[in-house]
């Protein structure tokens, strides 16, 4: 990146130059919000295959049973999986179909968040971009390439924040996962 280019065109083109600016603290500012959201999931992986295995085996057996399902109470596997895991012992006494109804809303209502802040990175991006857009009608492209306000950096911003988006789905999959687990374990899952 060339930052002694970026400075020349940030003091040489008045009011553009200082779009420049404004354009590149956005740009920060999504770069910071998509790490954010980055670490959010990651703090809710959970070593899925073992996590279903040990909620199936423990509702499944028959012996040592009640010492899997007091040991899953108190297992650590991710915030989310945790909270659906203590929630079902919650409700143990409710009828399966409104656990599973309970359990389907309370995984949407966990996820929305991270689906909203999804939503108002990509407005932001929207934003830049098209500010960008206005810029290179007045500046050109040419001027912008490898400077830190470069156009190509957003794309590679919109592909992870993709790769998020696909996260949080295979996030949603896994959680259902757990869930049919809790209510309805089966051997052949």
């Amino acid at each position: 990146m060339d930052l002694s280019r970026f400075l020349e065109l940030a003091r040489n083109h008045g009011w553009q130059g200082l779009s420049l600016w404004g354009v590149l603290l956005w740009q920060a500012l999504l770069w910071v919000g998509l790490v954010r959201l980055h670490l959010a999931l990651q703090r809710e992986e959970a070593p899925w295959e073992e996590c279903v295995g040990k909620i199936r085996s423990a509702f499944l057996r028959k012996v040592n049973g009640d010492e899997e399902l007091a040991e899953l109470k108190v297992h650590n596997y991710a915030p989310l999986v945790d909270l659906l895991v203590a929630l079902n012992f919650a409700e143990a006494r409710t009828p399966v179909m409104e656990r599973w109804l309970l359990l389907k809303w309370k995984t949407q209502e966990c996820l929305r968040p991270y689906w909203i802040r999804w939503g108002h990175l990509l407005i932001a991006f929207g934003v830049v971009v098209w500010f960008l857009y206005g810029l290179r009608i007045d500046l050109g492209l040419e001027p912008l390439k490898r400077t830190p306000c470069d156009p190509r950096l957003l794309w590679v911003w919109l592909g992870y924040a993709m790769i998020l988006a696909w996260k949080l789905v295979r996030l949603h999959g896994n959680l259902e996962r757990v869930q049919r687990s809790l209510i309805l374990p089966r051997r052949d899952e």
